[in-house]
């Protein structure tokens, strides 16, 4: 019962910050509006290269255009419902930095999730609404495939935002790894939306590893083509992995944070 009422008090607590965050990208509608209709013509233009190419060959390494638009919706999806809610986490390692952390560690909340939801990417709902309508107008999918794609999401999503959690807090031991969190999160990105068969050898571990393209789209796609239970609970055992993998690095690099005497700095 307690377990419950946690979740249920962080879930209203993200759920009260993510109405706060469309707010405030709201205010300024047109640019909001443009961002997400750049990013919608961005997703559509990249799967419409795709879509060509499996026109000209059907089939590659035992890949067709079906499985393509399945691993863009998925990790369309799993990034924008990331970047919307945990949306700060890619400016972890400046504010590990410049001390900008003060702020958050006098607050009653982890500061960690408070640091991650404290601000959204307005170009994620861009991500989302191409995602779905793709999955929804190319797939045709059932009541209980949809619901399948929905939790993927979710998990990918997860993976996304831990990945750059991961990422950040090395910040606390090599000092400023932004640059390295946006080139390795562009490589996540540019790996799930390939076809993983091309793939091989080391290349292949790394990308089921140390950058989990394969369980982004890999693994999900083969969830929506053919469901199994083992395979599902692999996704869900990598997902919680990666994100107390996060949490813990984050954790044991606050220890060194030394702090930058904000004014933001809550008692």
């Amino acid at each position: 019962m307690k377990l419950l009422k946690k979740t249920w008090s962080v879930l209203r607590f993200m759920g009260v910050y993510m109405v706060a965050n469309l707010q405030a990208a709201m205010e300024y509608r047109s640019a909001f509006a443009l961002q997400v209709v750049s990013m919608i013509a961005n997703d559509s233009l990249w799967l419409f290269f795709w879509w060509s190419y499996f026109r000209q060959f059907p089939l590659v390494h035992g890949w067709q255009n079906t499985d393509i638009v399945i691993i863009w919706a998925v990790s369309a999806c799993g990034f924008g419902i990331g970047m919307g809610i945990f949306g700060n986490a890619p400016r972890l390692a400046t504010l590990i930095m410049n001390g900008g952390l003060d702020a958050y560690l006098g607050m009653p909340r982890a500061a960690l999730l408070h640091v991650c939801i404290s601000a959204t990417d307005p170009t994620a709902g861009g991500d989302v609404l191409f995602a779905v309508g793709a999955f929804l107008l190319v797939l045709h999918p059932g009541v209980l495939q949809l619901g399948l794609f929905v939790l993927l999401a979710c998990m990918v999503a997860l993976i996304f935002a831990s990945f750059v959690v991961i990422l950040g807090s090395l910040a606390f031991f090599m000092g400023n790894t932004d640059g390295l969190t946006n080139q390795l999160l562009g490589s996540l990105i540019t790996f799930s939306t390939y076809p993983m068969t091309i793939f091989s050898g080391v290349v292949r571990l790394l990308l089921f590893t140390i950058i989990p393209a394969g369980f982004v789209s890999f693994v999900p796609l083969q969830l929506l083509k053919q469901f199994t239970w083992p395979l599902l609970g692999a996704m869900v055992g990598f997902t919680m992995l990666i994100g107390a993998l996060a949490t813990g690095i984050f954790t044991l690099g606050l220890r060194r944070y030394e702090s930058g005497n904000l004014p933001g700095m809550q008692n």
